[in-house]
């Protein structure tokens, strides 16, 4: 909560003050959970509308070659974006008490960092041009550049709504800017601008989401001041921002080889296929583990509170995302044709690979999450280094092969450090290893079976029509999901476990009275 500064008598200014201090979200973490969480599906199901329908117009418009354009830079410009944070969003989520001169000191350290960084980047921009051989990077980089400034300016005020768990307000801001910037980007790629259309189409997405969060967060920052106790705030921003610097350098690296060594076709290509195996997970991991932060921060004093919200969060996580995971990669290249086009069927083959270790990558990510929220961010810096290491061997060894050597070499990366990293981020918190795998074990095998019983189905009764296909898969993937879930063992048990949480988030649904209570009552 904002909190009265022991240094000072003043009150904290009206603006500053909270919605919800922190026992008050423990009193009522389940009610805020689920809100927060359907809130943000639902905005994630907006966003993942306008990006599909971004996405199937913007790939018509354009080329390849005009995506791997962007991809080439803004693999290089996430080091600087990871930087920009300094990891002091997290800090501010994180503490259990903070004031208004801590948030506004925060404010203007990322607010400057953020301008630094913008004028680095537009320094920098004739080495990007001149790393990849393409001149045409030069200004898409300069660009891509005054994103910094208006990123470093909203970064303490969603922290805020974070913190407070204003997630309403969260989801509102994130599909206004998805949908005003996809708009933005149709029209210029219809008007000619080619590439120039995806530049500033990410470029209008910024600009509009600090516009929207300014509005909605009702803070504004003081002056900053010395004194005022961010130190140990700053140390714990400086470990969650190397472990992020290290995890996107590693994560991007893939690109930047690939349009290296093998231009910027591969490279979108492959940035495409990520992205459409991304779009449909990230409706449920997004919300989902957004919300873990700010929940598990107010029960970390808590263990067995901890323990239980951990397990049932992480285990309705993957039932939700790994089938459609799954699913994916049985379709991948009747959904390819679909939403992309036939010239980008070389795409579906990265989906199926990359398939493998998106199963897993998403439960195993709550780990970090673990580890901040027990304050083992030192600890959660060194995991970084680890996965970099581990990551960037695999791909530098993998993109000799190209964009399914890449892919190939991702899974095998995830695979080998699995178990090394969940027992390194769980030493000395509330959660195990067999309670993470206790909470994945039922979802991850109801969901090969599923793909399993798929595969056979299809090779007797495969439709020639595309369409025909997807639409016949869609009846029958849940359906068979469903009845092996009940089948297996506990299958039954953990779903009546379920049955309370979507409930209450069939209660927090914008619907029709009578609509919502017919559902409830099914």
């Amino acid at each position: 909560m904002l909190a009265r500064n022991n240094n000072e008598n003043e009150s904290v200014s009206e603006k500053a003050r909270p919605i919800g201090d922190v026992e008050d979200l423990k009193r009522n973490m389940a009610g805020k959970s689920v809100q927060g969480s359907v809130s943000l599906v639902l905005s994630e199901i907006g966003c993942n509308v306008f990006r599909l329908v971004g996405t199937v117009i913007l790939a018509r418009l354009l080329t390849p070659e005009h995506f791997g354009l962007i991809s080439m830079v803004t693999a290089l410009t996430a080091f600087a974006e990871m930087v920009k944070d300094l990891g002091l969003g997290t800090a501010t989520i994180q503490q259990k008490e903070i004031t208004h001169e801590q948030i506004s000191t925060l404010f203007w350290i990322n607010a400057g960092v953020g301008a630094c960084f913008m004028l680095l980047l537009a320094c920098a921009s004739p080495l990007i041009s001149w790393f990849y051989g393409d001149t045409r990077l030069l200004w898409i980089s300069i660009a891509i550049s005054s994103s910094f400034l208006f990123g470093g300016l909203t970064i303490q005020h969603q922290a805020l709504l974070r913190r407070q768990m204003q997630f309403p307000r969260l989801a509102f801001i994130q599909v206004l800017s998805t949908a005003l910037s996809t708009v933005i980007g149709i029209v210029l790629a219809w008007k000619g601008f080619e590439y120039w259309a995806l530049v500033w189409k990410e470029v209008s997405r910024v600009v509009i989401q600090a516009s929207a969060t300014w509005f909605l967060s009702h803070w504004l920052p003081g002056l900053p001041m010395r004194g005022v106790g961010v130190r140990t705030m700053l140390q714990t921003g400086s470990h969650v921002s190397g472990f992020n610097i290290l995890a996107f350098a590693s994560r991007n690296l893939d690109q930047v080889l690939l349009g290296k060594l093998w231009g910027a076709g591969p490279v979108g290509l492959y940035k495409q296929a990520s992205q459409l195996l991304l779009l449909p997970t990230s409706l449920f991991s997004f919300p989902i583990t957004y919300v873990m932060t700010p929940a598990l921060s107010a029960l970390q004093g808590d263990p067995e509170r901890y323990r239980r919200y951990y397990k049932g969060v992480v285990s309705f996580l993957a039932f939700c995302y790994m089938p459609v995971v799954a699913y994916l990669a049985v379709y991948s290249e009747s959904i390819v044709a679909i939403v992309l086009g036939e010239k980008w069927l070389a795409s579906a083959s990265v989906i199926r690979i990359l398939a493998f270790a998106a199963c897993v990558e998403t439960v195993a990510a709550t780990s970090g999450i673990v580890m901040i929220t027990c304050g083992k961010t030192k600890a959660y810096l060194v995991l970084g280094g680890f996965q970099a290491v581990v990551s960037a061997l695999a791909i530098c060894i993998g993109v000799n092969w190209g964009i399914v050597g890449v892919a190939t070499a991702w899974v095998a990366c995830i695979y080998l450090s699995l178990l090394p990293s969940l027992w390194f981020s769980f030493k000395g918190t509330p959660i195990s290893i067999r309670l993470f795998f206790e909470a994945i074990s039922l979802p991850a095998l109801s969901s090969m079976i599923m793909s399993l019983l798929i595969v056979i189905i299809r090779n007797y009764f495969r439709s020639p029509d595309v369409l025909i296909d997807i639409a016949y898969s869609l009846l029958l993937a849940p359906l068979l999901y469903f009845a092996v879930w009940m089948l297996l063992p506990g299958g039954k048990r953990q779903f009546m476990e379920y049955l309370p949480m979507m409930l209450r988030a069939l209660e927090t649904l914008p619907l029709p009275v009578w609509l919502r209570g017919a559902l409830i009552k099914a």
